[in-house]
């Protein structure tokens, strides 16, 4: 009986057979009519040829990425509450008075390890900007190098004067502080500049607008540590004539001399 209606199942009608031929031949046609129109269509549409973006970039370049982005996740997992502390001082600047007196300034992970990358992000972006911008025909180490050496020579020059100055002023808290926020800033420059850096060599942004956003950076923050200087200088009831001769003497001359040496390169 399983058999039988097995076999039922697979007898084809005659009429069956008759009509599947020109069924197949309907469909056929409809395909190919289709695909005819399908293609008139896309040669009717006009198209613009992409620009092939090469994001190929040196293996050195790629293990700095990847340090940085590695550092910030273990500061981020571990020490949560001290990240978001310090990201917190933005805004309320009053608890880096807190984190002065409680807690360890300079020899804490999160801060050694976003001081670090500071000093590997913002040379390592205007290396890499230079290079596009400028089609300068120097090994991209090399002008790494170039810039993060007097970078580090720099930062310890201004941290030296900082402390001589503590010590002749004899204000030594105010000093500490404002090097507190100083370093602070330079911890959020750091993690601006790894995004701008990945977006340099990934995205398809003009590096032009990228490097005219990197010294838009650099600028906002100089202004705000500046502002944050004569806010702690005037708390501490400091003349406000001392306070710009010193903020103008360790943090815009500098800045000043810097621009005239480029200027004087080109």
């Amino acid at each position: 009986m399983i058999l039988d209606s097995l076999s039922s199942n697979l007898v084809i009608s005659p009429q069956s057979y008759n009509e599947t031929p020109i069924q197949d031949y309907n469909s056929t046609a409809l395909a190919k009519e289709l695909y005819h129109v399908t293609l008139r269509y896309k040669k009717s549409i006009p198209y613009q040829r992409g620009v092939l973006n090469n994001s190929s970039i040196d293996s050195w370049i790629l293990f700095l990425l990847l340090f940085s982005l590695g550092s910030l996740a273990f500061v981020r997992g571990i020490y949560r509450k001290r990240f978001s502390m310090l990201f917190q001082t933005f805004i309320n600047w009053k608890l880096s008075k807190q984190i002065i007196r409680y807690e360890k300034v300079y020899t804490h992970p999160v801060n050694l390890l976003l001081l670090l990358n500071f000093i590997i992000c913002v040379p390592l972006f205007f290396a890499i900007a230079s290079l596009k911008e400028y089609n300068l025909h120097i090994p991209s180490f090399r002008l790494f190098i170039s810039i993060l050496i007097p970078l580090i020579l720099y930062l310890l020059a201004k941290f030296f004067s900082y402390q001589f100055s503590a010590w002749l002023l004899k204000e030594k808290e105010a000093i500490d502080e404002y090097v507190f926020q100083t370093n602070l800033f330079n911890k959020y420059v750091g993690v601006l500049f790894l995004i701008l850096s990945i977006l340099l060599i990934y995205s398809p942004i003009s590096s032009t607008i990228l490097f005219n956003i990197g010294l838009l950076t650099l600028l906002f923050f100089l202004v705000f540590q500046l502002i944050r200087g004569v806010i702690i200088g005037i708390q501490r009831a400091k003349s406000l004539h001392l306070i710009i001769l010193y903020l103008c003497t360790l943090e815009i001359l500098p800045w000043l001399v810097l621009g005239k040496w480029l200027n004087n390169l080109q």
